[in-house]
């Protein structure tokens, strides 16, 4: 049974919106459904999800320079409705990045639609890159992952349409956007781009779940361990499967400088090293080189790191490969577990789960053992997202106890067998 929404819209009095499984008629009046349309209809919308909202439109549709997609079609009224293309529409510090987008559709006898500049018979997709961009979490849970989910059964015939994107940011994923599409990525902040026309358009990419596919979702077809395979064959990586123990199997620690940093990063290489790693030790830059840091991810076989973007890396490890995640004091395993655990699993890769002791927590030498904080995380996360962040994830970093660890490290090392 699913649900319908009517639309929180400005602009809107008598709009046709078809929900995915549904079609609306005079949304937010209370009218009856249109029956009489069907799946193919000129506007397909999905505004149920909590994460994203995504309008697929067909017939003539123009995307003019000043953020407006206009649908020309003998079945449309004169209607319009505004949205954000962006998988994380109910977090409104994300979307204050955003920027937002007049869908509006006009009936085959208006003649004030603008000409087009361009005609492309390939569909385009449009979304945004903003929000948290630049951090390695958010550029695939919002936007990459969504982006291959929604432009997958175009086979890399689709045009890629986005705003709010930085240069350095388009450098950065320029292999992996290429994977998703052949045809170059069309900036819509740049000014004179003129009018582009197209017979099929999505506005906004749909979401599944924290980086990753739900396969059952796309009914088989595909899964988070393809994302994996094309963001490895995007950047050039030649490993497809970890080591089976015929040699030293070489162990990534991501190192941090900031917050949730390793304080003793020196003795778990050591402690690792005596267990038969290969240690690297490295740390992935913002803007940094992404080809390098992914091939070096690429050559090894089992990454390790405290709760954090670095570890999104993991895409770049090759299948059967072992992610050690650090869970930080604060209760943040099902987190953890959500955001590293399962899309570890899902792309084909083993997962170690290590939750830290309230000693191995920096936090032990800043308040005394009855703190609540220390004591009571749980009535710390009541208090709301910014309280949560500001005790365990801004103000922690990790002192291991690599006796304890080597726990952890004997496991990933049974799990390449």
């Amino acid at each position: 049974m699913f649900r319908h929404y009517a639309l929180p819209l400005q602009t809107c009095s008598e709009l046709i919106v078809f929900s995915r499984f549904s079609f609306f008629g005079n949304v937010g009046r209370g009218k009856d459904w249109l029956s009489s349309f069907r799946n193919e209809g000129p506007v397909l919308c999905d505004f149920s999800t909590s994460r994203s909202d995504v309008c697929e439109l067909k017939g003539a549709v123009r995307v003019l320079p000043n953020a407006t997609i206009v649908l020309h079609h003998p079945l449309a009224r004169r209607q319009s409705w505004r949205m954000k293309p962006h998988a994380r529409k109910n977090d409104r510090h994300a979307l204050a990045r955003v920027t937002e987008v007049t869908v509006a559709s006009s009936h085959a006898t208006d003649h004030s639609v603008p000409r087009c500049t361009a005609n492309h018979t390939a569909p385009a997709v449009i979304f945004s890159v903003g929000g948290y961009a630049g951090n390695m979490f958010h550029d695939l849970t919002d936007v990459l992952v969504p982006l291959f989910i929604t432009t997958r059964r175009f086979g890399g015939d689709v045009h890629l349409l986005v705003s709010d994107a930085q240069p350095w940011w388009l450098d950065k994923f320029w292999p992996l956007l290429r994977g998703l599409s052949r045809h170059d990525v069309v900036d819509m902040d740049r000014a004179g781009r003129g009018v582009l026309c197209y017979s099929h358009v999505i506005v906004g990419l749909e979401f599944h779940k924290e980086m990753s596919v739900d396969a059952a979702r796309t009914a088989g077809e595909y899964s988070m361990a393809d994302f994996a395979l094309l963001a490895r064959r995007s950047y050039g990586l030649t490993r497809d499967t970890a080591i089976r123990l015929h040699g030293r199997p070489r162990l990534l620690l991501i190192s941090r400088k900031s917050t949730r940093a390793f304080t003793n990063v020196g003795a778990i290489a050591r402690t690792a090293t005596a267990l038969g790693f290969d240690v690297v030790i490295g740390e992935p830059a913002q803007h940094g080189d992404l080809p390098s840091f992914a091939r070096v991810v690429n050559s090894c076989d089992v990454l390790v790191g405290v709760h954090g973007a670095g570890l999104a890396n993991l895409v770049f490890l090759p299948a059967g490969a072992v992610v050690v995640q650090v869970v930080p004091l604060g209760g943040l395993d099902a987190m953890a577990a959500e955001d590293f655990g399962a899309p570890a699993r899902d792309a084909g890769l083993r997962y170690v789960h290590y939750r830290i002791a309230v000693a191995e927590s920096t936090l032990a030498r800043r308040y005394p053992l009855d703190h609540r904080v220390l004591r009571d995380p749980a009535a710390v996360r009541r208090e709301g997202w910014m309280a949560l962040r500001a005790a365990y994830l801004v103000g922690q970093n990790v002192t291991l106890d690599v006796r304890r660890f080597g726990v952890a490290l004997r496991r990933a090392m049974e799990l390449l067998r």
